[in-house]
């Protein structure tokens, strides 16, 4: 009964406070290597969907990346959208374009971790036009499919 409560205190805070939560403020495209791809994220658990979900991938050095997510939702009745970033993930180039991986990393949301969602299992890949992610948050199994229309690199 408390967990029924504290959800719907949560979800009320949420839906009075904003209707999406944005994240700290991105790099712009001109000053960063960067890759932004727009696509389709599944949360195979539940067959929940979001369309156009923006992902853009910075790298931050010759080892690591920052994933950034905007208009996140994870399921129907989640009332906002978020903006997230997932700092510090481990890549390298290849022949056909970048790969990266990563596990126990805490998202960001609005500037504040959300350790309650930290990402495990993250693997992606990107080529001249896809970038394919699957990770999950929390105990949360999702998957990404985007098409790349923006590469700085």
């Amino acid at each position: 009964m408390n967990k029924l409560l504290s959800i719907a205190i949560t979800a009320a805070v949420l839906m009075l406070s904003a209707c999406h939560i944005v994240s700290q403020e991105e790099p712009t495209q001109e000053e960063t290597d960067a890759i932004e791809a727009y696509g389709l994220l599944t949360i195979p658990s539940s067959g929940f969907t979001k369309e156009n979900v923006r992902t853009k991938l910075v790298l931050v050095s010759d080892e690591q990346l920052d994933l950034y997510m905007f208009d996140v939702k994870f399921a129907t009745m989640m009332p906002v959208t978020i903006d997230m970033v997932i700092s510090g993930v481990d890549y390298c180039k290849t022949a056909d374009g970048i790969e990266f991986s990563g596990t126990d990393i805490v998202p960001t949301a609005g500037n504040k971790p959300y350790e309650k969602y930290i990402v495990t299992d993250l693997h992606g890949r990107v080529t001249a036009d896809s970038m394919i992610i699957s990770n999950n948050y929390g105990d949360i199994p999702a998957v990404y499919e985007g098409k790349i229309r923006i590469s700085n690199l």
